[in-house]
């Protein structure tokens, strides 16, 4: 009689397998099985096979987001057609409207372009490696595809990098790798290039790499500002440590990576800072808190609207600093620091557009929250991605579209959605060793 395998323990489990502690992920492994079993060999494969699968099933995810926009990749992105498919996306469009259809840099001409500095370079890039020119149907299929193979490669860097963060959680990146929002958003715009900048800094900061952490970052805001958060975070937790030259380091890298690419731009171009000067001038933008009152009929002048972002900005760094100098509070991570300042600027942000759902992604998979907040929140994110298209698309006909005060209702939602993950991301405990319970049949004896 072959003798049973000896009692596993907690010990024996390189990391938290997600379908022993998370109710929803036990359900939804049913597609493939079932949650691991009694004899299941956890970590066999280490952390690349965790990795290599999670880039796999995010490659399935982005798939189904060319599908999403399939009605626009066959007969083009043409208004108001492709906001009553909700097939938008970015490339496609400001390719065709602005001289990147001419191989120039978008932001030539009389009305540059607004797309910040790496994302209409990046445009640019994918202009010259089509081999289809100009303004037709096909120059815009062929970036569309050209971005969506490159989303993939994104993707998966965006992921390694969350994997090799956190090693006894490795699965937690799958709420960047499979979001349902993915689908939805990840094509509508350049923002998976920063993400994947932000997550492949913060991996270099953990590697106690501080230049190549800051100049990644700092490659990262010019795609969006959202990357400052991690480097405030980043100062503010070495600051509470009493050890600032690594921090000093990041940021000095993140300037001179900015710097990198930004300068030669104005050499070359000299409106490549256009968006950033139009912010000042520029109102509240869709998906904003600020702009609610001007959807009632409210005017709020666009000084105004400025000051309060930016009094968002300081609000956030200070309260940030407030909680991580309290002597009798735990040390922080810089995930969880960058969730509180970054709850603030959210709420007090000029413009929250709908690709900026994409930016909550690393906060998730950097935490350890449960996936049915994932959830809750990716349905009111594809929520307003739908609603936000139809109030655009209103105006030219009224009886299918989406009227202001109804949309207002859809983007309060939205916002308190965005500021109770980062509540509860801000404010989590850090996880155990181990959180499989004992309950886990991997940790029970061959008896039962």
């Amino acid at each position: 009689m072959t003798p049973p395998p000896p009692e596993r323990t907690r010990g024996d489990v390189p990391y938290v397998v997600p379908s022993w502690v998370d109710p929803v992920v036990e359900r939804a492994t049913a597609v493939v099985g079932g949650p691991a079993g009694r004899y299941a060999v956890v970590g066999a494969r280490g952390l690349v096979g965790v990795a290599v699968s999670l880039v796999l099933m995010g490659t399935a995810v982005l798939a189904l987001g060319v599908w999403q926009k399939g009605h626009c990749l066959m007969k083009g992105w043409s208004t108001p057609d492709q906001f009553w498919r909700a097939c938008y996306s970015d490339l496609p469009v400001v390719h065709v409207s602005s001289p990147l259809a001419q191989g120039e840099l978008p932001w030539v001409g009389d009305v540059p372009s607004n797309q910040p500095p790496l994302s209409g370079t990046a445009m640019w890039l994918a202009a010259h490696i089509s081999p289809e020119g100009g303004q037709g149907l096909a120059a815009q299929q062929w970036v569309f595809s050209l971005w969506a193979l490159a989303a993939v490669l994104l993707l998966a860097a965006a992921v390694t990098a969350t994997v090799g963060l956190q090693p006894g959680r490795p699965w937690q990146a799958a709420h960047l790798a499979v979001s349902p929002v993915l689908v939805t958003l990840a094509l509508v715009s350049t923002d998976l290039l920063g993400i994947a900048l932000t997550m492949l800094g913060l991996f270099a900061w953990r590697r106690d790499r501080g230049w190549v952490a800051g100049v990644l970052l700092g490659l990262a805001t010019l795609v969006r500002p959202f990357p400052l958060v991690f480097v405030a975070a980043i100062v503010l937790v070495a600051w509470r440590r009493r050890d600032l030259l690594p921090a000093g380091r990041v940021v000095v890298g993140a300037v001179l990576g900015a710097l990198g690419v930004v300068l030669p731009l104005l050499l070359v171009e000299p409106q490549a800072l256009a968006g950033a000067q139009q912010w000042w001038s520029q109102g509240a933008g869709f998906g904003a808190l600020q702009m609610v009152p001007a959807l009632h009929g409210l005017s709020v002048p666009p000084e105004l609207t400025v000051t309060v972002a930016v009094a968002g900005w300081v609000g956030g760094l200070g309260l940030a600093a407030w909680v991580v100098s309290r002597p009798w509070r735990r040390v922080l991570a810089v995930h969880q620091v960058a969730a509180l300042i970054m709850l603030v600027v959210v709420l007090t942000a000029p413009s929250l557009s709908v690709q900026s759902g994409l930016w909550l992604l690393p906060f998730l998979a950097l935490s350890s929250r449960p996936w049915w907040e994932h959830l809750v929140w990716a349905f009111l994110e594809t929520l307003h991605f739908v609603m936000t298209w139809l109030h655009i698309a209103y105006s030219s006909d009224p009886g299918r579209g989406l009227p202001a005060s109804t949309y207002s209702l859809v983007v309060v939602l939205r916002v308190a959605a965005w500021a109770w993950v980062l509540w509860r991301v801000a404010h989590e405990r850090p996880p155990r060793r181990s959180a499989v319970p004992a309950r886990a049949p991997v940790l029970s004896a061959p008896g039962g």
